[in-house]
Order: structure tokens, then C-alpha cells, then sequence
């Protein structure tokens, strides 16, 4: 039997369709992102494809507003806040969820479609024909010129712990970005960026915890090269046209999460890809295959390419 709040929800509904959609400017399209902030910046990919596409009037339902702030492919940015105002002002509304991947909670580990999921969210937003694959995020000129902290500098980023949703199994060791960030420091100034309980790198100018989401763009968008871990860092690095060195071990495949623009350290072990979040029964050998002699060869590979057009994979849908 259907609940009181149901019940009631499913007699308003239609009224608050009409009147949520005049509210918001009766935008023609309703989207949101899986919940994650990372999922809501892939959604960019969605937006810019339909703008070319001469869609007009695009409204996104989003927990993260800064990152569509300054965006000409959006008209409209619905925060959510409070979950009960939510349900209210999302009452009616033909919301179309962008998700990308499902997951097996019995088994731990994510279910991937089977190309990019950038081309998954834009096969679900109705998208037909060639498309870039790659996030987008609007920086003003100010923003732009704040993000230099100094010259020559490398972001990095040594974990994603503190993330609402850690996945173990994306984790490098410690110890090897404390190792990576001291043989650095002879050519390039490193930049921590990060959350404010991310272990401390010695010699690193320490931004942890320091800056918005948007400041954090802008450091990436001033920065030689990223070097980090799968993660919303990666993706935010690829929208800011920054080159990154991502360390992936085996767990997923650059091909359905990366970006042909990066250095993808990725190893093909027997158990690869797993797609397991946190547990392993190999002790991480693809993250201990992958060195700290690799990852500075790979920067400065990166590092030599700075200020050239960044490659763009293309999918035909």
C-alpha cells in the first residue's frame, strides 16, 4: 500500500510539473548526473554535444553548482540542497539521470559499459553521430591568472581517500609520491592539492584543503602536467586542458574511464581489469609493478609536450 507521502506526491505531481517548469525558465531538457561530483562533471560532455547540436534551454540538477558556473552550454543550474525541498522542486520534472555504470554490492565492484562512459552518458541523453570525448569546466580570466602559484609548477594529487566514496583499489603507495614529489622538486615546484586530511608530501607547496573547486581548476589549468590517481582530479584536469600522468594499476581500463591525452600507467595483470573497489586478493601487484622511475619518465614525457593541442578521442554513436 502506498504511503501517505506517496500518495500525496502522485496527486501534486502533474501541478508541480507546470509550475517547476515555469519556475525554472521551462527549460526543454532536465539532467543530472549519478551523484557523484565527478559524474556531474561528465555530464559537461553531454551539454557541450547537445549545444552543437543547436539544443538551447539545457537545466542540470546538481549538488556541485560551481561547476557549471560561467558555462554557456547550460541555461539553468537547479542546486540540490536539502533533501526534502529537493523532492519538491524536482516534483513533475522529466529529469534524466546521466549514469555511466552499474555496480554488484554482493561482490564489491562497478559493472562498466562496454565502450567510454562518456559515450555511455550521451548514448542515454539521446545523442546520435561523432562526439568528443572529453568534460568541460568555464574558468573567468581572474580565476585563470589566481591559479599560477608559481612557475614551472606540477600539481599533484597522492590520494583520494578522503573522497565521500574511496576506492581502496585506486590507491598507489605513499611512499612513492613522497619518493616521486623529492626527485621532482630538482626541476619543477610541486603543488599539493587535495583534501585537508591527505597525507602531507614534504617539499610540496601545501594546497590541501586551501582551495575551492574552481581555485583547484585554475591550478591545474596553470600546471606543467597533473600527476594523480583515478578520480574527479582527472577528469577535472582533462577539462582544463591540462596533460596528466595518471597512475591506474589494474583495476579498470583506460579505454572505458580515461583520456587518450594522458599517460596512463596501467598494467594488464592476469586479474585486470577487476573492477573491485576495495578488495584484493593479489596485494595490489598491478600498483606495485608500476614504479617511481615510470612515473617520472612519464611526466616528463608530458612535461615536453606542454602548451601543444591536447589529442581527443572521438566516438561514433
Amino acid at each position: 500500500m502506498a504511503s501517505p507521502a506517496n500518495l500525496a506526491a502522485k496527486l501534486v505531481s502533474p501541478l508541480a510539473g507546470v509550475v517547476n517548469r515555469v519556475r525554472f525558465g521551462c527549460p526543454s531538457h532536465f539532467f543530472q548526473g549519478a551523484g557523484r561530483i565527478g559524474d556531474d562533471l561528465m555530464c559537461s560532455t553531454v551539454f557541450r554535444e547537445l549545444r552543437k547540436r543547436s539544443k538551447r534551454s539545457l537545466a542540470v540538477v546538481t549538488r556541485n553548482p560551481p561547476l557549471f558556473e560561467k558555462s554557456p552550454d547550460v541555461e539553468k543550474i537547479i542546486p540540490q540542497t536539502d533533501a526534502l525541498l529537493n523532492r519538491w522542486n524536482r516534483a513533475g520534472l522529466p529529469v534524466v539521470t546521466l549514469s555511466h555504470a552499474g555496480y554488484d554490492p554482493a561482490r564489491g565492484l562497478d559493472l562498466p559499459p562496454a565502450e567510454h562512459i562518456l559515450s555511455h552518458m550521451c548514448r542515454r541523453a539521446g545523442l546520435t553521430g561523432l562526439v568528443e570525448l572529453r568534460p568541460y569546466i568555464f574558468l573567468t580570466a581572474a580565476e585563470l591568472a589566481a591559479g599560477r602559484i608559481v612557475e614551472n609548477q606540477v600539481a599533484i594529487q597522492s590520494t583520494g581517500i578522503s573522497a565521500p566514496m574511496a576506492l581502496q583499489n585506486r590507491e598507489w603507495f605513499p611512499e612513492r609520491f613522497q619518493e616521486l614529489c623529492a626527485q621532482l622538486r630538482s626541476d619543477v615546484r610541486v603543488v599539493q592539492i587535495g583534501s585537508a586530511t591527505d597525507l602531507k608530501l614534504e617539499g610540496a607547496i601545501d594546497l590541501r584543503g586551501k582551495t575551492t573547486l574552481r581555485q583547484t581548476a585554475a591550478v591545474l589549468a596553470n600546471s606543467l602536467v597533473f600527476i594523480g590517481l583515478v578520480g574527479f582530479v582527472m577528469h577535472l584536469a582533462r577539462a582544463v586542458d591540462c596533460r596528466s600522468v595518471i597512475v591506474y594499476g589494474g583495476r579498470e581500463k583506460p579505454t572505458i574511464t580515461g583520456y587518450v591525452a594522458n599517460k596512463n600507467l596501467y598494467h594488464q595483470v592476469r586479474c585486470a581489469p577487476c573492477w573491485l573497489r576495495n578488495t584484493c586478493e593479489f596485494n595490489h601487484k598491478c600498483m606495485d609493478m608500476i614504479s617511481v622511475d615510470q612515473v617520472i619518465a612519464a611526466t616528463a614525457e608530458q612535461i615536453s609536450r606542454y602548451g601543444t593541442l591536447l589529442e581527443v578521442e572521438t566516438a561514433s554513436l
